[in-house]
């Protein structure tokens, strides 16, 4: 009776550590629990749950098995093990996870797409990166061919498209975008609704923006500014969040902004689609700003909608949607090749300067000028599902030219990729290898002085720096950038161009992109300090919040409007 008493204060005492949110603590008492029933499967489901949300995938995983191995029905554990699997990218183990789960009736046929939908997050090489695509464009028109039919509920099997983890390659989407659109078209039969939209509005201009992430997030850095500074005058801003917005401190500023700017109105929509349509519907927009389609599972499937008389989207996340419903894209002169609207399914608008209002890092204690002159770090501050397997040879050759060179990532939440990164580099690299380092991530206070004290900033292959670029800015370390004929590559490229910098570290293939960077961080320490203060003064000048753009944005939301966009 006691062991019973010990049991149920133990798991007492870890479900209020996870209702908390101390997941590691909930953790140590839900194991003491599982040590008197090692059976039971609600503590079995709640210890994976916590070790989820601890980011222990392994420890989850383990927990889950051994739910399966009980042969026990279980609501979560198939659908939670089979999203760590797709984390762990254990594609094998993935798969045979959600046959399992069709066959025990326990999952929905849907998974049977989400399946095949399967992108990992780390390819060993250009081959698997063609396979994958392969697959999914096949699967595609079999399902476009009826040789496989879905009908599916909107609103409880959302299936997350898999262009996002798609975009970090050189290869061109915009076909795949457009099958991709046709095909959900055809399994989700509510995204075939008509909208009404009322008539023109007699007030001001109404601009609606919509993202997930206007909080904490890279995407808040870009377009605060933005909607606070439109025009009061002429223009109503709607923000909307998503149900799945996280709190934090620039999601609260926006939401205080209401009470300064009397033009300015916060939403949260749901989780259900026709509410959702109704808050739109009743807004009677003028112009629907999106800037980050793909990367928002809930928001996606508003796209396909006409919510407003105009829809546009941008670089939040730079790909074009191949969806009809969005008639532009904002980009700029400075970022775009000659020709650019081939890649585009929207109208391409071109704007004079970089589309987005970035604040000024806000730094407490600047680094001493004695740690901008160090030599021969070279840093990769990017997320690291941008390195590409092709990075893998830059790395090399600066390794092989540079033998003072110390090459720098900052790790993943998990350190999942970086581990398999550093597997991938070592078995491509004989020399060297123990000059690759990846450093924990860190807030971005340091991050900006990490920046700082690098030599010289590595820009991945075909899918760039943004946010990170105007952050390193704050001290001027150059970053080494080589752009393609698409938009994902190419934005260093055009804040060099908005600093007006003649002479920018922009290169045309990898052997230039190696001794570029090798000279850069072997500047004498004079050399390499006058540099950076030059790209900074560059930078406070042109790159930081620019007014300019948002009187431009202003210009082209009136021309839109007057259906002068040509």
């Amino acid at each position: 009776m006691n062991e019973q008493n010990e049991a149920k204060k133990n798991f007492e005492k870890a479900i209020e550590l996870f209702n908390s949110k101390n997941y590691l603590k909930a953790i140590k008492f839900f194991e003491k629990t599982l040590e008197i029933h090692p059976k039971n499967i609600n503590i079995l489901e709640n210890t994976a749950i916590a070790y989820f949300r601890a980011g222990n995938f392994i420890g989850a995983e383990n927990h889950l098995k051994k739910i399966l191995s009980l042969d026990a029905k279980s609501k979560k554990a198939i659908p939670l093990l089979i999203f760590i699997y797709e984390k762990l990218n254990k594609q094998k183990e993935f798969s045979e996870t959600i046959e399992l789960g069709i066959k025990n009736g326990e999952i929905s046929n849907h998974y049977e797409i989400i399946k095949n939908f399967f992108v990992p997050n780390f390819f060993e090489n250009e081959e698997e990166i063609k396979k994958y695509r392969s697959k999914i464009f096949n699967f595609l028109e079999k399902i476009e061919s009826d040789q496989l039919n879905f009908d599916l509920d909107i609103n409880k099997q959302k299936i997350y498209p898999p262009i996002f983890k798609l975009s970090y390659d050189q290869f061109d989407n915009l076909e795949l975008n457009k099958k991709i659109v046709k095909i959900y078209k055809k399994i989700y039969p509510d995204l075939n609704k008509k909208i009404i939209l009322k008539e023109k509005n007699k007030d001001k201009i109404r601009i609606g923006f919509i993202s997930e992430f206007f909080t904490n997030h890279t995407i808040m850095k870009l377009y605060k500014g933005i909607m606070l500074n439109l025009d009061e005058n002429m223009f109503n801003i709607y923000i909307f969040h998503s149900h799945n917005t996280e709190k934090g401190r620039y999601l609260s500023e926006i939401q205080e902004a209401e009470i300064t700017k009397k033009n300015l109105e916060n939403i949260f929509l749901t989780n259900n689609l026709n509410k959702n349509l109704n808050i739109f519907e009743e807004k009677n927009l003028d112009i629907l700003f999106y800037p980050d389609i793909h990367m928002s599972e809930s928001l996606y499937f508003l796209t396909f909608f006409k919510l407003a008389k105009y829809q546009m989207t941008s670089w939040g996340h730079p790909m074009t949607t191949g969806n009809e419903k969005i008639d532009f894209f904002l980009s700029s002169k400075l970022m775009e090749k000659e020709n650019a609207q081939k890649n585009y399914s929207e109208k391409l608008i071109l704007s004079n300067y970089l589309p987005m209002f970035f604040y000024k890092p806000k730094v407490n204690n600047i680094l001493d000028q004695e740690k901008l002159k160090i030599k021969n770090i070279y840093s990769c501050p990017q997320s690291l599902i941008k390195i590409h397997p092709q990075f893998d040879e830059v790395i090399k050759k600066i390794l092989l030219e540079d033998n003072k060179a110390e090459i720098l990532f900052i790790k993943d939440s998990n350190n999942i990729l970086a581990k398999k990164i550093f597997e991938r580099m070592k078995s491509k690299i004989n020399n060297g290898i123990d000059r690759v380092k990846f450093i924990d991530r860190v807030p971005t206070e340091d991050f900006v002085h990490h920046c700082g004290s690098a030599s010289v900033l590595l820009d991945p292959l075909f899918f760039g720096a943004g946010n990170s670029f105007h952050e390193s800015m704050f001290y001027g370390t150059p970053t080494i950038t080589m752009p393609t004929d698409y938009l994902k590559s190419n934005i260093v490229m055009g804040a060099y161009k908005q600093m007006k910098i003649n002479n920018a570290p922009i290169v045309e293939n990898i052997d230039e992109y190696v001794n570029k960077a090798v000279e850069l961080a072997n500047l004498d320490n004079g050399k390499m300090l006058e540099f950076k203060m030059f790209l900074k003064e560059k930078a406070e000048e042109n790159l930081y919040e620019n007014i300019n753009f948002v009187k431009e944005l202003e210009k082209i939301f009136l021309k839109i409007l007057e259906n002068k966009v040509k």
